[in-house]
């Protein structure tokens, strides 16, 4: 068990955020959680403000409950079982094959995870006053700022323009609200982001071991101006990315399945995961259920698996001969009664030890020094071509899996380096919810989604052509708009082609 860490203020108000979530799960558009609470009589000092601060951590739970559905399952990474009957989990297949629509229960829930999140924020935001420390009331609005900003570059990256919400609301105010534009909500996303950079603490250790550190907020920051793009903002990217590379206190093991191994949580490799524990106390991870065979017992995980998110055959073939990543995230087969061998790929990545279904202990990484240094490289290659430093980031990442260092004239090119880094981040970080947000970064969604379709075999069975998939186009690149919030205010425009 994991101890002396934020583990333990989660637990204490587990309860506390329950009991908001359960009175506001019907409001307007469902921006403001616990607004309409008395947030004046509840936020009086500084130890309350921690605890709604911790509550906002507990917030991930709900995302990352879905966040795999609009993002790994939608990339090329994996697809939904063609096990599945037809009529089973039909809301996950219609995300896997780019046929959803407003009314997707997972685009919902995403949606609603989100601006929980952000209604958390904002409370904390708005009521931080009431921290007399400076420095202290800088953290507490830091980490808030820091999971806002991260909610709304995850809004905008799946839906373009979205909501901006920076206090609490009412209901008939959030009826009344428009779409910001995506350039809009990149600049408060970014401000937040520069924020929690300045005013997070450089370490977090002991008791406050799974709090964000500024090396993360700087790595989110890096990211999100990489993802903005132009000149100006990757150059800002650089500098903020090589802060993190050559001066933070964090660095990638030797190990690559070290990174994920359950009695080596938060490493010096993790920036930032969301904590889970297993022993039945509300705080158990349910991926590795999620992700295992069906009808596999218990020689996988503990109970049987739903099979809903499958590495695909382009991803098993990707990993080279010798590459240790594989065998620390998916296999091909797993072995049942009487020795039996069964060919079915599953994610392992999130597997361990536990009692009870959907209660897996594994930690689930955000944000990984490694993506720091990919990061770098990718937006060195931008601004300058693949320099003898990005190379260097790529190889190391590269070597530490098991394989041979690139050479120049591999790499040399801005194209050849672009597309060994997409590979390279393709195997790093499988099954970490960064593959489809690589491939709207980088303009690459459609063509690699498109080969994806074309030769997958799961949507070109002859004898399941309800299962084919055609071709997709731009708009599909971003989801619709939930339907509720259209029907709440119709003025609110739709997403073009939903």
């Amino acid at each position: 068990m994991k101890r002396n860490s934020i583990y333990t203020k989660v637990l204490s108000l587990i309860s506390l955020s329950v009991a908001f979530w359960f009175v506001s799960c019907d409001k307007e558009l469902n921006l403001q959680p616990i607004s309409e609470i008395s947030a004046d009589e509840f936020y009086n000092n500084a130890e309350d403000i921690n605890l709604a601060v911790v509550g906002i951590y507990n917030g991930m739970y709900d995302v990352l409950d879905k966040e795999w559905i609009l993002t790994e399952l939608r990339s090329d990474n994996t697809y939904m079982s063609p096990r599945n009957s037809e009529t089973a989990n039909v809301p996950f297949r219609q995300v896997d094959r780019f046929v959803l629509t407003s009314q997707n229960i997972h685009v919902e829930d995403y949606w609603r995870a989100c601006y929980r999140v952000i209604s958390l924020a904002n409370n904390v935001i708005n009521q931080i006053d009431v921290v007399e420390d400076p420095e202290l009331a800088g953290r507490y609005e830091g980490e808030a700022r820091f999971f806002r900003a991260h909610m709304y570059f995850n809004l905008v990256r799946l839906w373009g323009g979205v909501f901006l919400v920076d206090r609490p609301i009412s209901g008939a105010e959030a009826k009344t609200m428009d779409r910001s534009t995506t350039e809009e909500v990149y600049d408060f996303l970014l401000e937040d982001l520069e924020f929690a950079a300045e005013n997070l603490p450089g370490t977090a250790d002991g008791s406050e071991l799974g709090r964000l550190t500024r090396w993360a907020a700087k790595t989110e920051l890096g990211k999100a101006l990489l993802t903005r793009g132009g000149t100006e903002n990757i150059n800002r990217a650089v500098t903020e990315l090589s802060d993190v590379v050559h001066n933070s206190p964090f660095a990638y093991l030797d190990d690559y399945a070290g990174v994920f191994d359950i009695s080596n949580e938060y490493n010096s490799e993790i920036l930032y995961a969301v904590r889970y524990q297993t022993g039945s106390v509300g705080l158990g991870a349910p991926f590795a259920n999620y992700f295992a065979p069906m009808q596999s017992d218990d020689f996988v995980v503990r109970g049987n698996g739903d099979e809903l998110n499958v590495p695909s055959t382009s991803l098993s073939q990707t990993y080279e001969a010798g590459d240790e990543r594989k065998a620390a995230s998916m296999a091909d087969t797993w072995i049942g009664y009487n020795g039996i061998v069964n060919e079915s790929k599953h994610i392992i990545k999130y597997n361990s030890d536990f009692a009870t279904v959907d209660d897996a202990g594994n930690d689930w990484p955000v944000i990984r020094f490694t993506d720091a240094m990919l990061l770098l490289a990718e937006a060195i290659n931008e601004v300058n071509g693949p320099t003898s430093e990005a190379i260097d980031l790529l190889n190391k990442v590269h070597e530490r899996a098991g394989l041979t260092a690139y050479d120049n004239s591999e790499v040399g090119s801005y194209f050849d380096f672009k597309l060994a880094l997409e590979k390279e981040r393709k195997l790093e970080f499988a099954f970490e919810n960064q593959r489809w947000f690589d491939l709207v970064r980088t303009g690459r969604a459609i063509t690699v989604m498109n080969t994806h379709f074309a030769t997958e075999d799961q949507y070109n069975d002859p004898d399941r052509p309800q299962f084919n998939t055609n071709p997709i186009e731009e708009y599909q690149l971003l989801l619709p708009i939930p339907q509720y919030e259209i029907d709440l205010n119709p003025a609110i425009a739709q997403n073009i082609g939903y």
